[in-house]
């Protein structure tokens, strides 16, 4: 596989390598990567936060245990995070700042053999195409991304990662859940739970890409256009939806006819 011993070469110069590691197709490549290249002198740093998916924890977890490379779990609570409690429209730049200031100051308090840590993340070439305004963290904190760098969008990083034989290579991309509610919306970890408890579910019925967007105590469910298929063609389907959005705490459901759409919040 060219490509991905291109990856390898280009991390072995990084070393120490430090991977920020959510669990989601990139960065599981990355830090598949980072570990058949550096062996011991590469770590994965995950965030435990209220932003995050439970389920998304324990697939990072489960992941970095099958690699075999080191993990470090950071914590960070919803009483840590004032500056997200208002949903502000600079929410992405905000957080993902947070998230990696709390890894270079992780970083910073542990040993690296040969030289400082080096910090990088799973963006690929298609964020660097599209509206990141997380990205600008990136930049101030010196966070490389490498799949990026070299030209990976994610149709090759999949390709790769299924031919490597990575667990969850064609999962639908996640995203933070934030992303659920309108800006400026003042939120509670309440708020978040009550969406992930919903879309939980949700895929535990076989639906793979939904999002749960909340209009004020109700919800707007954009799923993928196979999903949106098949709850259009099952009434059954649709009540079943219904109730779990309901048993979720939410007054009121629409299912969006127009489907998924990446940072329809934003």
């Amino acid at each position: 596989m060219p490509h991905y011993q291109q990856l390898i070469t280009h991390l072995q110069d990084m070393s120490p390598l430090a991977v920020a590691f959510s669990g989601g197709v990139d960065s599981t490549l990355l830090v598949k990567a980072a570990h058949d290249a550096l062996g011991d002198r590469a770590i994965a740093i995950t965030i435990n936060g209220p932003m995050q998916f439970r389920g998304e924890l324990d697939t990072a977890r489960e992941l970095a245990q099958q690699i075999g490379i080191r993990q470090i779990e950071l914590q960070l609570d919803w009483a840590g995070l004032p500056e997200l409690h208002t949903n502000p429209p600079d929410r992405c730049y905000r957080c993902k700042h947070t998230l990696l200031s709390l890894c270079r100051r992780q970083l910073a308090s542990i040993a690296a053999a040969g030289g400082t840590w080096n910090l990088v993340d799973g963006s690929n070439l298609d964020d660097l195409q599209t509206h990141r305004p997380g990205r600008r963290a990136l930049q101030e904190l010196a966070v490389g991304s490498p799949l990026a760098e070299l030209g990976f969008d994610k149709a090759k990083i999949r390709a790769i990662s299924r031919q490597l034989g990575l667990p969850g290579w064609d999962r639908p991309a996640q995203s933070c859940l934030l992303t659920r509610f309108p800006h400026t919306r003042p939120l509670t970890d309440t708020d978040l739970r009550r969406v992930e408890s919903c879309e939980e579910k949700l895929h535990n019925m076989g639906l793979h890409l939904v999002r749960a967007r909340c209009l004020n105590d109700g919800l707007r469910l954009e799923l993928g256009q196979q999903e949106l298929a098949t709850v259009t063609a099952n009434p059954l389907l649709r009540k079943s939806i219904a109730e779990i959005c309901a048993a979720a705490g939410f007054s009121g459901l629409v299912i969006d006819p127009a489907g998924y759409r990446s940072g329809s919040m934003d």
